[in-house]
């Protein structure tokens, strides 16, 4: 995308006090591979930890069972552990309703709402195995699999990632396009390790989906953050850091000194994802 700047957009200032910062996208549970030596993800005390050290005051959680092995043991783990932990909120995994794993796709979607699931992440990469699910973004589309969350709102995030990390540009572009036109209620976040060449595709997709919210820590490249909401509007970025497999000083510090004003940082690091999970039924 070509950054040019105007007077109103060079406008930044400083949080009178510091917003609630929510952070979108990270994960619990150990991984194959370590992230830093000797350490192989958090568990519920070091990501309250790192929470705690960085001001962070909530964070939507999914499991690393829900991409290594299954989602349905995933979830199901995710919510033994943080079951006693206010600041953590579930975001389970999915796989396609045509999958034929669950013995009933409504019902399941319906007692994660009742056990107060209010968003959901697909990991749609073939071929990625173990980081994958080894499907595509169009199986789930064709077989019907958000049209329930898209009637409750329910947010899904998107990860086409060949891995956690050390990736970038795996989004599926033209998948993601047959998603958005087909569902244009759902309100859909695509998380990338990096989004570099990417960049290229996204603004004709911004465009057209008004539906479709970016989560930060893949905007890397010189001011992406930036121009996605001096184009779009700040109410399309989530702020997420990808821990453990991204920094999160590095992630919040993308935001807090972007080159925007106070009320728009405060939108994406947090006012933006509570908007979503508070409008979802």
């Amino acid at each position: 995308m070509n950054v040019s700047l105007n007077a109103s957009q060079c406008v930044a200032d400083s949080f009178a006090e510091l917003p609630a910062i929510f952070d979108a996208y990270c994960s619990i549970g150990k991984w194959k591979e370590p992230v830093n030596p000797d350490f192989y993800g958090h568990d519920v005390e070091s990501l309250l930890e790192e929470m705690d050290h960085k001001a962070v005051t909530d964070a939507l959680v999914h499991h690393s069972i829900s991409r290594l092995s299954h989602p349905v043991d995933g979830n199901k783990q995710l919510a033994r552990t943080i079951e006693l932990q206010p600041r953590l909120h579930l975001c389970w995994a999915l796989l396609s309703k045509a999958s034929r794993e669950y013995n009933d796709f409504e019902a399941y979607i319906d007692e994660a709402v009742r056990q107060g699931v209010r968003c959901f992440v697909v990991f749609p990469r073939w071929q990625a195995n173990p980081f994958g699910h080894d499907t595509s973004l169009r199986e789930f589309v064709r077989a019907g699999t958000f049209h329930l969350l898209e009637e409750r709102r329910l947010p899904v995030f998107l990860d086409f990632a060949t891995r956690p990390a050390g990736t970038q540009d795996d989004t599926d572009w033209e998948a993601l396009r047959f998603l958005l036109e087909r569902h244009p209620l759902l309100p859909v976040i695509v998380c990338e390790c990096r989004l570099r060449g990417g960049s290229r595709l996204l603004p004709g997709v911004m465009d057209d989906h008004p539906n479709l919210h970016i989560e930060t820590s893949g905007l890397w490249n010189y001011m992406a953050l930036e121009q996605i909401a001096w184009e779009w509007g700040a109410e399309r970025l989530i702020y997420g850091s990808r821990s453990p497999w991204r920094s999160v000083g590095l992630a919040l510090g993308m935001v807090t000194m972007a080159r925007l004003t106070s009320k728009q940082k405060a939108c994406i690091l947090g006012g933006n994802i509570k908007r979503l999970l508070e409008a979802a039924l």
